[in-house]
């Protein structure tokens, strides 16, 4: 079971960062919504969607990424 979870994780780390690096070289200026996933989480019938989703992985590295290649990130809430 452990091997399944690790696999997941690398493929859904994968996509992140193929869509981050797709963002920030198609994208002079992303923005993007500061969500409170902590209170998305309270709808039970969402919560293993919403944390599945990795919204702070997808932040954190369009933050870096922005950084690096001097894209404009802006960030509303």
């Amino acid at each position: 079971m452990n091997r399944l979870h690790a696999k997941v994780r690398r493929q859904r780390q994968d996509q992140i960062h193929k869509m981050t690096t797709g963002m920030t070289e198609r994208y002079d200026e992303i923005v993007i919504e500061d969500l409170n996933v902590s209170g998305m989480v309270k709808n039970h019938k969402l919560a293993r969607s919403i944390c599945d989703a990795g919204f702070h992985q997808i932040r954190r590295m369009l933050e870096y990424k922005c950084a690096q290649k001097g894209r404009k990130l802006t960030v509303t809430g």
